[in-house]
């Protein structure tokens, strides 16, 4: 077995017999994209798969940007990700909005960056434009009784025009209807004439006419003011205010008939037009697409601007549980009240939601209306499967980026590393998926075209953008640096070299945003033993109510391998305990039970374990390695420290190492500098485990055989110790 950590030799043990077989070829630590592979007819073939559209230019850009720039954007980035990245979510929007009813809403959920809001916005728009645009709301006084407003529903763009005009023809008719105006003018007087020969027709003359009463005069000159009203505004307004003009008129000759005042002179007119201002929503666009926030809108100018279309909002504007009750009136009622007593206004808008998980939540578990309001739901996808043509949308993101800035064009090469780069931040299946987040290549595309234009180059290559990466995360290394530093200094004690017994080195992930701040850093894991009367792994982070559930959850499923293993032939009479002696901020958690199981089998089977090797790994009561997250990270933490010590002339027998479990193989998307320095230089490796067996002649030099019947007949020797101390008292 392998020799111990201070001692002058590493060991020097012949291979076990199965010992895994590391990955050491280039296309095994990761995989390459096929853009910069492919001819220009192939690249060519699967661009044209994308509409024929552009961003809109940002260079040389007017301080005001022109009107429909956003919704260019918009269609834009749709055509992007509608048919690779989101077919689902391009589906279920299609479908809501051809055939839900129409108090049924939309939420989508996912995460920024994926196109969600751009998407909703396009399609929504392709749709609303065979609808008819919403009315013009005009205010108008009521008939019925003249102080108070009803609803006249007019073509839209109209309501201002007429809204103006019986705002003075009624200003007039106030202004002349006590006859003490001394400002009736000449068409005032024609009226009169025409009034009088109407009169006169009827079989009364003129000196009849004139001798009449002061009242009698009064209620014809009257009479005249309202025709002559009624005729000037039916003579411009929309047809479709005939009817309600008539009855005007028809409540002011009743006035004049009572020789009482209407009561909307003297006293603000009821008179108010609703019509709001919006892009695109006229009559030549259809049915308004309203994209907005609260913070830039408040509710009700919202639903205005969106009623008879569509409305887009963030889901976390409605978490305030005032503003949640008032929007969720306003759906549930189909209408919206904006003044007090007018009636309301009728409401007919089709909401999307665009939130996280979190909000959704949020929405679901606190409101009482969430889930009969939004009926329809859709989930983004946060990755697709890495093929041409997924690799196509990242080609057609950086050609837009290029023409957007009025930067280099980005050549195949870029792409590819564009490409490469987004699926190592992938969670899982690295080397078979890739990210849907658009934003995080488009920042990046940007970096790499705006360094290429300032060396003057003809084209934005691959080093571009590695360079830009390579600047990213030395930007946010400090956190790494001063762990690392701590490490290498001897302030954390992490042994690289020699072995240890009961000793181990696990990897955990301190957790930084940005992304690129990220790390991993070997932890050391320790376990003893000594006799119990019970078998009992004693958790030292856990008792001080430092670890969390899925720590905890790999401590007792450790005891569940102890039991399936070893309890069969005798009872377990020992007490292991366990600590996370250098966890550098991290917690060590169910991805470190497979480390913690190895340090625990060392110390019972009084054999060391290798320092210059770092495992990672779930582990299952029966033995099987299972999968974690994290692993490129991890790998190139333990990668990071070791090569530090082996430019301090570090050399242990074997080299480095990570083991790792085998399912993880299939995650593994290395840096390229990384990948290249294991490739070829052959001093660090990764193992793929599949059980607790495969790891222990790698770890400790034996068979797993061996290593058993050491772990039994240690368990025999406590048992007895037990036995005996227990019998003693």
């Amino acid at each position: 077995m392998w020799g111990r950590r201070n001692a002058s030799t590493n060991g020097s043990s012949a291979k076990v017999a199965g010992t895994p077989k590391a990955l050491s070829a280039l296309d095994d630590l990761l995989r390459q994209a096929e853009w910069d592979r492919l001819s220009d007819a192939d690249r060519t073939a699967l661009l044209s798969a994308f509409p024929q559209r552009e961003a809109p230019t940002l260079v040389d850009a007017p301080a005001t940007p022109e009107p429909g720039a956003d919704e260019q954007l918009q269609d834009w980035v749709a055509g992007l990700v509608a048919a690779r990245m989101q077919p689902e979510l391009a589906g279920v929007v299609r479908g809501w909005l051809a055939a839900a009813p129409p108090d049924a809403h939309l939420f989508v959920s996912g995460s920024q960056g994926q196109g969600r809001t751009s998407l909703i916005a396009s399609l929504a728009r392709e749709a609303m434009r065979a609808r008819p645009a919403q009315p013009d709301y005009c205010y108008v006084p009521d008939p019925a009784a003249l102080d108070r407003p009803t609803l006249l529903l007019l073509p839209a763009g109209t309501g201002d025009d007429f809204l103006r005009a019986l705002s003075d023809a009624l200003g007039q008719v106030c202004q002349s209807w006590d006859g003490d105006s001394d400002d009736s003018g000449d068409d005032d007087k024609s009226s009169d004439a025409n009034a009088q020969q109407s009169v006169g027709s009827n079989g009364a003359s003129a000196s009849q006419s004139q001798n009449g009463t002061a009242a009698g005069d009064k209620t014809f000159k009257r009479g005249a003011l309202i025709a002559a009203f009624h005729g000037a505004l039916t003579a411009v307004a929309p047809k479709e205010a005939a009817a309600y003009l008539d009855r005007l008129r028809g409540a002011l000759d009743q006035h004049n008939a009572n020789d009482t005042t209407p009561p909307l002179c003297g006293n603000d007119m009821p008179i108010g037009n609703v019509r709001v201002a919006r892009d695109g929503a006229d009559a030549a666009n259809g049915a308004p697409v309203v994209v907005t926030s609260l913070a830039q809108t408040g509710l009700t100018d919202a639903l205005l601007q969106a009623n008879g279309g569509v409305l887009i909002l963030p889901a976390a504007d409605l978490l305030d549980s005032s503003t949640w009750t008032q929007f969720a009136g306003a759906l549930k009622s189909g209408t919206l009240a904006l003044k007090s007593g007018w009636p309301p206004l009728p409401l007919s808008v089709r909401v999307a939601l665009i939130g996280s998980a979190d909000s959704y939540r949020a929405l679901y578990n606190n409101t009482e209306d969430f889930v009969r309001l939004f009926r329809y739901e859709a989930w983004a996808n946060w990755d697709v499967a890495w093929g041409r043509e997924s690799e196509a949308v990242y080609a057609a993101l950086a050609a837009g980026v290029s023409k957007r800035y009025g930067l280099p064009p980005f050549d195949a090469s870029a792409v590819a590393r564009l490409v490469e780069e987004n699926a190592r931040r992938v969670d899982t299946l690295n080397r078979s998926r890739l990210g849907t987040n658009l934003l995080l290549p488009h920042d990046i595309a940007l970096e790499a075209g705006r360094a290429a234009r300032t060396r003057s180059a003809a084209a934005t290559t691959g080093a571009d953008v590695d360079a830009v990466l390579q600047q990213r995360r030395a930007l946010q290394s400090m956190n790494a640096q001063r762990v690392r530093e701590a490490i290498m200094t001897g302030a954390e004690i992490t042994p690289t070299d020699g072995t240890a017994l009961g000793q181990i080195n696990g990897l955990g992930i301190y957790e930084v945003h940005p992304w690129e701040g990220r790390f991993a850093v070997p932890m050391r894991i320790s376990v003893t033993v000594s006799p119990g009367r019970d078998e009992q792994l004693f958790d030292i982070e856990q008792a001080v109510s430092e670890a969390d559930a899925n720590h905890v959850r790999g401590a007792l499923t450790v005891e569940g391998y102890l039991t399936q293993h070893y309890s069969q032939n005798g009872p377990v009479n020992a007490i292991a305990r366990v600590r996370f002696e250098q966890e550098h901020g991290a917690t060590g958690g169910d991805s470190a039970s497979a480390a913690l199981l190895f340090a625990l089998l060392s110390a019972l089977a009084d054999a060391p374990i290798r320092c210059s090797y770092a495992i990672t790994g779930a582990v299952g009561q029966y033995g099987e390695i299972q999968p974690i997250g994290g692993v490129n990270t991890k790998i190139e933490g333990f990668w990071e420290i070791c090569r530090q010590r082996r430019a301090q002339g570090e050399r242990p027998e074997g080299g480095h190492g990570v083991l790792i479990p085998t399912v993880n193989a299939r995650d593994v998307m290395l840096r390229p500098e990384v990948a290249m320095s294991i490739a070829h230089e052959g001093w660090f490796h990764i193992f793929p485990i599949s059980t607790v067996d495969d790891g222990i002649p790698l770890l400790m030099g034996l068979s797993p055989h061996d290593l058993h019947e050491r772990v039994q007949r240690k368990l025999k020797r406590l048992h007895a110790l037990a036995t005996r101390t227990h019998s003693s008292l």
